[in-house]
């Protein structure tokens, strides 16, 4: 038995496009329905977190939901934008190309006609990009019953059969004056069922790999039989039987556009070992001596001209029979937020083939490969060279930050981003700076930067200027870069000093974070410089005047103030006579009777009538009198009975004179 595995088949562009967004994605991700239709992948996926819903009100609001190949209706995007979803478009770009003539036709007026499976999700996404204006046939009958009209737009569910499509428009041909056909079908899709009836002819059954529920798997299978070949449709190696093949030379095997390569090498092993000794396989790469030669091979340089465009990709028509697919990602760098914006229908294009022809099914190119090849030549330089180069923040990640440089990109991992600690680089998104190169492989498309490396210079710099010219003190700027239970660690310019919690603040605080906090920028004194040990001591309350000085310049020695009592004390009471200021009233000054006790005199919250009789400026320290007070009030009513006495006798004798 001979087994031949036709010439294209397994995953295209747009479904190996969505697996691998999938493959990447957080465990956690949702994907709006299955991600593609095979439960062998689907289920593979759910185990590592990744799982499908029915509709984005199962998802939580800012979760991160993945668009699946066939697409999605406008009001979708919509409510993920309502609920701020983190959404990953992984719709297929042939997809796009048909919502977008779908919404095209439907603008300009003209009656739309969708020709597929009415409950696809691919074509119900179609008509939903069409208003939902659309007429949707599947069968050459339906086609005979639409009416008459002057002009008519078709556009083709992009799985469907390229024969049954063609009798189908036939019959619409008949139903208008003009009928525009927008040929939506995929070349992939095209170019599977060519190569699976090309072998179904040659061979004596056909095996059909592939979900059950996939629509274009399906057609694989109906063009086998309609060829007239006995044909298996099957989803795993599991479901073959023996008995299928015997008396069987030859057996032809084809998959559907969603199958991934892991099944199809299950099934050919299991062929092998059916007769494993008279078993020969025929794989790609035994036909590559057929009719291959002719071909454009990855890393190849070619000229096409743009025949298709939408937003996110052009077509170009390169001399092949397929045409080939520049995503908006390989056209520039930063890529362009649609395509069309950066070419249209007719440009002429020098592009790089950037993808395997026949494992990807479709031919991917790219502008911006040719560009980065003399990019990397410039890194190369600068790394061999010990020398800076310039990029640009473009997103963060749980690891570190992805920067671009020119046309590519470059990671910087977290400890790498700064010299201090940091739990993200979001603050340099969007900003261009200096780094280093530590790591490249331009095979693996490698490149580790360092901006560490390059403020560790620049601080260190920095740091010899500051030691070289610091003086105790002087007042220097610094900002706060490290908050500990006893103090805070201030950045002087590339030098760091050690703010005490004692030298904070003229107050008595809970805790050092209660008044600073990281990022703070503040003037400090240097108190202390440490030269051997390059330990700087500052403080911020000397650069304050200490308010105990400030307030007791309002009073002098011998002032009567009033003073609230705080405390109650063995020898005496503390009152306060100002927010900032307390005195000691000692029992001594508050009674002349000996023995006597503090608290049976005042209570605290009693207010008094004190005398300051002491400051001492050097201990802060008050001293108060009660005693004082009353001595002068009493020396007061001795001055003013003299001072009146001294007038009455004096008016006595002038009265005695008169006489």
């Amino acid at each position: 038995m001979r087994v031949i595995i036709a010439e294209a088949c397994g995953f295209c562009y747009g479904v190996r496009r969505a697996v691998d967004l999938a493959a990447e994605a957080v465990a956690g991700t949702h994907t709006l329905g299955p991600i593609i239709h095979n439960p062998q992948v689907v289920g593979a996926l759910a185990e590592r977190g990744v799982s499908p819903v029915h509709s984005l009100d199962e998802v939580a609001d800012r979760s991160k939901i993945l668009i699946r190949s066939h697409g999605v209706g406008p009001a979708v995007y919509r409510q993920a934008e309502a609920k701020r979803l983190e959404l990953v478009d992984a719709t297929c770009p042939h997809v796009k190309k048909a919502q977008y003539d779908a919404q095209k036709v439907i603008e300009e007026g003209i009656p739309l006609i969708i020709i597929g499976e009415k409950t696809h999700p691919e074509v119900i996404s179609i008509s939903q990009w069409g208003g939902n204006r659309a007429i949707i046939i599947d069968k050459e009958e339906e086609a005979q019953q639409i009416p008459f009209c002057k002009r008519m737009g078709v556009v083709v569910q992009t799985t469907f059969s390229q024969a049954h499509f063609k009798r189908i428009a036939a019959i619409l041909e008949t139903k208008t004056d003009q009928l525009d056909v927008y040929m939506t079908i995929c070349t992939a899709t095209q170019q599977r069922q060519e190569s699976a009836v090309k072998l179904a002819v040659k061979v004596d059954a056909m095996i059909v790999i592939g979900g059950k529920n996939s629509a274009n798997t399906g057609r694989l299978a109906e063009v086998c039989r309609d060829a007239g070949c006995p044909t298996y449709h099957i989803e795993t190696a599991g479901e073959l039987q023996e008995k299928w093949f015997r008396g069987m030379k030859e057996i032809g095997i084809t998959a559907g556009a969603s199958t991934p390569d892991w099944i199809i090498q299950e099934v050919v092993k299991i062929m092998e070992n059916l007769q494993a000794e008279g078993t020969e396989v025929m794989s790609e790469e035994l036909l590559d001596q057929y009719d291959y030669e002719e071909n454009p091979k990855k890393g190849d340089v070619v000229k096409g001209t743009v025949i298709s465009v939408n937003d996110d990709a052009a077509y170009v028509s390169i001399g092949t029979k397929a045409e080939a697919v520049l995503p908006k990602k390989e056209m520039a760098v930063p890529a362009p937020e649609k395509a069309s914006d950066f070419v249209k229908i007719g440009d002429e294009l020098t592009v790089e083939i950037a993808n395997n022809i026949k494992e990807e099914g479709a031919i991917v190119v790219s502008l911006v490969k040719m560009k980065k090849v003399e990019d990397w030549k410039e890194v190369r330089a600068a790394f061999e060279a010990d020398e800076l180069i310039e990029c640009t923040g473009k997103e963060i990640n749980k690891a570190g930050l992805v920067v671009s440089i020119k046309s590519l990109r470059g990671f910087i991992p977290l400890s790498q981003g700064d010299v201090r600690f940091v739990k993200s680089l979001d603050y340099l998104v969007g900003e261009t700076f200096p780094v280093k190169v530590i790591d490249l492989d331009e095979h693996k498309n490698r490149l580790v930067l360092s901006r560490k490396a390059v403020l560790e210079v620049e601080r260190e710099k920095q740091r010899a200027e500051i030691l070289e010219n610091i003086e105790e003190g002087a007042v220097m700027h610094g900002t706060v870069v490290k908050i500990m239970p006893y103090g805070a660690f201030i950045d002087l310019g590339g030098v760091e000093g050690l703010l005490h919690i004692s030298d904070i603040s003229w107050k008595r605080i809970s805790s050092v974070d209660a008044v600073l906090k990281a990022g703070d920028e503040l003037d400090v004194l240097v108190q202390k410089f440490d030269q051997e040990k390059n330990r700087i001591s500052l403080s911020l309350k000397a650069l304050q005047k200490n308010p105990w000085i400030a307030a007791i310049e309002k009073f002098e020695v011998g002032d009567v103030v009033k003073g609230e009592v705080k405390k109650l004390l063995p020898f005496g009471a503390i009152l306060a006579i100002d927010p900032e200021l307390q005195g000691l009233l000692h029992v001594s000054e508050l009674s002349e009777q000996r023995g006597a006790v503090v608290k049976d005199l005042v209570n605290i919250g009693d207010v008094l009538d004190v005398k300051i009789i002491a400051v001492d400026t050097d201990k802060k320290k008050i001293s108060l009198s009660v005693l004082a007070v009353q001595k002068d009030a009493e020396a007061q009513e001795v001055r003013n009975y003299l001072e009146n006495a001294a007038e009455e006798a004096a008016t006595i004798g002038d009265t005695v004179e008169d006489k």
